[in-house]
């Protein structure tokens, strides 16, 4: 649903998101004063940038994050826009990355009281961020790890976990990345136990589940679906296979 309506539906390159910021700083530097087509004519002398429309993706997320500040600044000529000047932030880039992140990535779950967690994040996290509705969403990885990190009782943890496990079993996942943010969080433990228990309940020819119509039907639709190579399983995983099982099934509707 939300997904649907973001702005912009691709991650975007971390050099000339870095390039946007650098403009930014060089124009000021110079005393001048950091408009649009400045920073356009900055970027396109260097062959960085030369779209408009692309320029403007970058520039509206990082108004949106909270790195960059917008003013208007009118002009003397009668009938004439003002301008739009550009200047950099002490706060930012600011995602949203709680569970109302996962449910914009598509997680397919009724959830009555989404938590709401804004996460300071850097190039790279605001490279992955979309814009829906006026609000910048982190990463679906961004947004597992940090759900997992900020949960800090049993009943959030096993919560975060059953979400993580319907979207990392189904959802588009870039595995180097996740485990890269899932170790700066100090929840590297959690992300790989959820992927091994995920690959064991998909690949194990005779997994200790109950439900085997579901898991037959899970497997037929995830059978193209790519995965991990992770293997090895957590002796202790908070979560059940049946739980696991469940909650992936819930999330293809199997269930």
């Amino acid at each position: 649903m939300y997904r649907q309506l973001a702005e912009n539906k691709r991650d975007k390159s971390v050099v000339v998101a870095e390039s946007v910021l650098r403009s930014v700083e060089a124009l000021e530097r110079k005393g001048a004063k950091p408009t649009f087509n400045a920073i356009l004519e900055y970027l396109s002398s260097r062959k960085i940038l030369s779209n408009h429309r692309s320029l403007r993706a970058y520039l509206d997320t990082m108004v949106k994050t909270g790195l960059l500040r917008l003013r208007d600044e009118p002009v003397k000529q009668p009938n004439v826009r003002s301008k739009q000047v550009y200047s950099l932030t002490e706060n930012g880039p600011i995602v949203e990355a709680g569970e109302k992140a996962m449910v914009f990535h598509g997680l397919n779950w009724s959830v009555p009281s989404k938590s709401s967690i804004k996460m300071k994040t850097d190039i790279q996290g605001l490279a992955r961020a979309r814009i829906a509705r006026g609000t910048a969403y982190g990463s679906l990885e961004d947004a597992i790890v940090e759900t997992l990190a900020k949960s800090k009782n049993s009943q959030r943890v096993s919560r975060a976990l059953t979400f993580g496990a319907a979207m990392l079993a189904t959802g588009k996942i870039d595995y180097g990345y996740i485990r890269q943010r899932a170790k700066r969080k100090g929840v590297d433990d959690l992300v790989q136990g959820l992927l091994g228990e995920i690959n064991y309940l998909l690949d194990s020819p005779k997994p200790a589940i109950e439900d085997i119509r579901t898991l037959f039907e899970i497997r037929r639709r995830l059978a193209n679906h790519p995965r991990t190579s992770v293997e090895v399983r957590s002796r202790r995983f908070p979560l059940s296979l049946d739980e696991m099982l469940d909650v992936i099934g819930k999330q293809l509707g199997v269930k």
